[in-house]
């Protein structure tokens, strides 16, 4: 568990370092912008973004591990990865990238982990 807290430290640490910005809004489409606006959605958006770009659902997650609730420990990492990377390739550059790496790296050090080892 500490290799995976670190995964899910740093990012938001070099996110904190350059002044903390939005991982994955910058790389949405203008269109779906406007889809979130006129849903009356956008609001909450950018708040789930900011949960993640400053480590909020990274902690969420280690505090389901914590309280042995696994599998939504695995789906706070899972989401966040995988929409930062689907960010990333959208054309989020290295900033979502960084953070679908990280967050993914954590859930496979959780999955891993939690497995049992014959002796």
């Amino acid at each position: 568990m500490p290799t995976a807290s670190l995964l899910l430290v740093l990012p938001s640490a070099v996110n904190l370092a350059g002044g903390l910005t939005w991982i994955w809004t910058p790389s949405l489409p203008l269109p779906l912008l406007h889809v979130l606006t006129r849903a009356g959605l956008l609001d909450g958006w950018l708040v789930l973004d900011l949960l993640a770009a400053s480590g909020v659902l990274g902690g969420a997650a280690l505090a389901a591990l914590a309280a042995r609730e696994r599998t939504a420990a695995v789906l706070l990492l899972a989401a966040v990865s995988a929409i930062s990377l689907a960010a990333a390739v959208i054309g989020g550059v290295w900033l979502p990238t960084w953070y679908g790496v990280a967050y993914g790296g954590a859930l496979v050090i959780l999955r891993t982990s939690g497995r049992s080892h014959p002796d």
